[in-house]
């Protein structure tokens, strides 16, 4: 067995071998190798801190890892870990680990995070013996949704940039790493945003992928909530994608206020996550 980085292995090969390391996962989860070429830049994947584990020259096992700044920490975020059947029961997880937590420690990384599906128990445990603790519970969300008529006291608009001190202030709860404002910025030409307005006040936005109907961020300053202002925004959402379909990934279910607002448009609470965090 020999560990390396993936720098110098073609996107081609690894997302053969993640194909097949999550062919029988507990969710379906298969990539195209531009889909992967995709998540490897917006979510600032440095295949230089990404490992594999090769027998015989084969990709057997992979790591991908990402950086960014949270604050004034250094955080490392486990963006996919797969092994394929054959080799599982190996401890190929650990012994990669133990090759990156050095080069972490290196670049002053603060600490670790991941997500593993609820119901995952194997790898929950095996995050555990790695000194893995719970942070928080996201639930994933996806149905269709029945588009209202547009309301007469709000006006939605498209913006070309984001509006980060204003947003932010709108939010109860902190977005995920793949909702995050780094990532989104690095996806800005494959999202839309729009603004809801009362009057001259920004009310509320929603960001969104108009290709896959992912909703990446949407949110409404406290004094505006329950008027009717996400719906609205949902409801332009889906008027400008032409689609009734809807997806929302890693809404923090310590918010029922948020959770509870997929819910009422008839979103199945399909799949959850915990979010893991490791100090190095």
């Amino acid at each position: 067995m020999e560990i390396t980085t993936l720098e110098n292995i073609r996107i081609d090969y690894i997302t053969e071998i993640l194909n097949q390391s999550f062919s029988d996962y507990i969710v379906p989860f298969q990539l195209t190798s531009q889909q992967l070429e995709y998540k490897i830049f917006t979510e600032n994947i440095r295949l230089d801190l990404s490992l594999g584990v090769f027998y015989s020259g084969k990709l057997v096992g992979f790591m991908l890892h990402a950086l960014n700044h949270t604050g004034e920490k250094l955080v490392a975020y486990n963006a996919a870990t797969g092994v394929i059947p054959d080799f599982r029961g190996q401890g190929l997880v650990g012994k990669m680990y133990n090759y990156l937590i050095p080069k972490l420690r290196d670049l002053d990384v603060d600490h670790m995070v991941l997500e593993v599906i609820v119901g995952n128990q194997r790898a929950i445990r095996a995050y555990e013996k790695m000194n893995y603790r719970v942070n928080r519970t996201l639930d994933c969300f996806k149905g269709s949704f029945e588009s209202d008529k547009k309301s007469s006291f709000l006006s939605i608009k498209q913006v070309e940039n984001f509006k980060w001190d204003d947003f932010i202030s709108f939010w109860s709860i902190k977005p995920s790493w793949q909702n995050s404002i780094t990532t989104l910025e690095k996806s800005k030409d494959k999202i839309t945003i729009l603004c809801a307005y009362l009057e001259d006040e920004l009310a509320g936005y929603i960001i969104y992928n108009a290709q896959t109907k992912r909703i990446q961020q949407i949110a409404v300053p406290t004094i505006h909530r329950r008027k009717g202002i996400a719906t609205q925004l949902i409801n332009a959402m889906t008027q400008s994608t032409g689609s009734k379909e809807l997806y929302a990934f890693n809404i923090d279910n310590s918010s029922s206020e948020s959770t509870g607002f997929f819910k009422s448009l008839s979103l199945e609470n399909n799949v959850s996550q915990l979010e893991m965090i490791k100090n190095i």
